[in-house]
């Protein structure tokens, strides 16, 4: 099991989501406050999902996400007029307010992943890429949802499902 640590300028707000994820019996191993001390840790841990809010020194989750080495997870706490509107391969967004069910099950499923999954090549092929857009259209056709709503939800059946996400777009384009 992967260690949790926890990323926020705001200390209080780490603590309050600490507690959120120890009386679910997720274990947070460090609290920092900037992206600096988060890639710190990374250099000397091989794995580890990082809950992240706002940074003290302004590093955007996205560029956290996009510098950590393989092995490591962010789920990046943000406003839904924050969200980032692209994709990154390590990082899964939750819109504050949190769904305390959702985000411990996030958390957890991330956790469990072993760090041979997460350490794969972060880049997908044109092809994965392809793949990933047409199933995505498919449900924003099904369901009458944005992309990145499409996205998400394809995000979500992955770790419900403890596959890979290109594993549920083929499924996806599959059906039908």
């Amino acid at each position: 099991m992967r260690d949790v640590i926890i990323a926020s300028a705001n200390r209080k707000s780490a603590e309050h989501i600490k507690s959120i994820l120890q009386r679910d019996l997720l274990f947070v191993s460090e609290i920092y406050q900037s992206g600096a001390e988060v890639l710190s840790y990374a250099s000397i841990r091989p794995d580890a999902v990082v809950v992240c809010g706002r940074l003290s020194d302004g590093l955007p989750a996205v560029s956290l996400a996009e510098t950590l080495p393989p092995g490591f997870d962010v789920v990046h706490l943000v406003s839904s007029s924050d969200a980032y509107q692209g994709f990154v391969s390590n990082m899964v967004e939750l819109t504050m307010p949190l769904d305390r069910l959702e985000f411990v099950s996030v958390v957890r499923t991330l956790t469990q992943l072993s760090s041979d999954i997460t350490s794969r090549k972060k880049t997908r092929s044109v092809e994965e890429n392809d793949i990933l857009t047409l199933a995505k259209r498919r449900l924003c056709e099904n369901y009458g949802i944005s992309e990145r709503e499409a996205h998400r939800k394809i995000q979500k059946m992955s770790m419900e499902q403890g596959v890979r996400l290109m594993d549920v777009a083929r499924k996806i384009l599959e059906e039908d």
